[in-house]
């Protein structure tokens, strides 16, 4: 299952960046997509709520959303480069009190 430690020690949309890695998608709960394949899962931590899902069903995350308890959030992709590089690349951000 995905822990906290997994995404950062301290989840919040300002800390999670590109190079965090792959993270295992263990643990879902939720088919958010309705193919009936569980795809997503959503923990909290003491700072922030997060959600992950698996849209490609290899086992990994590839989608990443950190919300804030203070409403700022950041929406995460991974992609795994042609050379075998892997990054996250921020596709979304922004504050739910604006």
């Amino acid at each position: 299952m995905i822990t906290t430690e997994d995404v950062t020690a301290d989840p919040h949309p300002d800390e999670f960046g590109a190079d965090a890695g792959a993270l295992h998608a263990g643990g879902l709960a939720y088919d958010v997509d309705g193919d009936g394949v569980l795809d997503t899962q959503v923990f909290e931590t003491e700072d922030a709520t997060i959600v992950v899902a698996d849209t490609d069903g290899d086992g990994e995350s590839d989608h990443l959303t950190i919300v804030g308890t203070d409403g700022e959030y950041a929406a995460w992709e991974f992609h795994r480069d042609p050379d075998g590089a892997e990054r996250w690349e921020r596709v979304d951000a922004g504050d739910l009190g604006e």
